[in-house]
């Protein structure tokens, strides 16, 4: 199997929803429709924000009646104003001599998008890395606004560092705008057998691969984290090639576990699977 089934790369063909995912994407969807502003979508390291920011970047970016900018960076830029230039880039906005002179170009753009129908989004991932200062960028970009309508749709993917942030007193301005929030939530047994399944099917591979007693202890060692669920995969699936096995059992998920955990001892494949 010399096939990406297990990447961890935000690939959106491979992107498998959870029931609570389908629902999430419903709302963003429903408030980006709606025009109504800021979307934040929150969790742990490997819970898959990065994939369901592009799930859900990727179908309008294919539409020919939005405006994208699109960040998987935040480090590219050290201030607002850079900041600002660089989603001034996205839209084919010139850079100006000030952030003012900015603002007011990204404002007439933003207007005459409106008047001619299209949505303008910016999508922001690893949030968490965004200032006081750049949050406040983004609150002064959705001040654009009609009676009805935000001008622009801003959704933003951050780790629980951002969450915790944006508990503080002096965030509660920005936090006020999000009217589409979503905590990523660790997957069930089901969800972790359903997600193998899935990828599986996805590349043409029999989805009985991973016996039942591996699905139960890769969801028992990943504690129902899909970036570690991926990882289990991959790494019993070799474990069970170089045994010559072609199911994976509960052992070779065992000693994947091991082979993953810095400085634990690691058995052969003989030892593990006797």
């Amino acid at each position: 199997m010399d096939v990406p089934v297990f990447s961890i790369s935000p690939n959106p063909t491979c992107m498998y929803l959870t029931a609570s995912l389908k629902e999430a994407l419903v709302r963003f969807r429903r408030a980006i429709a709606r025009k109504q502003g800021l979307c934040c979508i929150l969790g742990d390291n490997g819970m898959g924000k990065s994939s369901l920011l592009r799930y859900l970047a990727t179908g309008y970016e294919a539409d020919t009646a939005c405006n994208v900018s699109y960040f998987s960076d935040t480090r590219r830029f050290k201030t607002t104003f850079e900041f600002l230039k660089l989603i001034s880039a996205d839209y084919g906005i010139g850079p100006k001599r000030s952030q003012t002179a900015q603002m007011d170009a990204i404002e007439e753009f933003l207007g005459a998008s409106h008047e001619a129908g299209k949505t303008t989004l910016i999508f922001i991932d690893e949030g968490q890395r965004l200032n006081l200062d750049a949050l406040e960028l983004l609150r002064a970009l959705l001040n654009y606004e009609t009676n009805t309508e935000k001008l622009v749709q801003v959704v933003v993917s951050g780790q629980l560092e951002l969450r915790d942030r944006l508990l503080e007193r002096r965030y509660k301005a920005f936090r006020s705008r999000i009217v589409a929030p979503l905590l990523m939530e660790r997957m069930t047994v089901a969800d972790t057998q359903a997600m193998i399944e899935y990828r599986l099917e996805a590349w043409g591979i029999e989805k009985d691969l991973f016996l039942p007693q591996a699905v139960a202890k890769i969801h028992e060692l990943s504690e129902g984290v899909p970036r570690n669920i991926l990882y289990l995969c991959q790494h019993s699936y070799d474990v069970a090639l170089d045994a010559g096995r072609a199911r994976v059992e509960a052992a070779e998920v065992e000693l994947a576990g091991q082979r993953m955990a810095i400085g634990e001892p690691q058995l052969s494949a003989s030892e593990a699977v006797a």
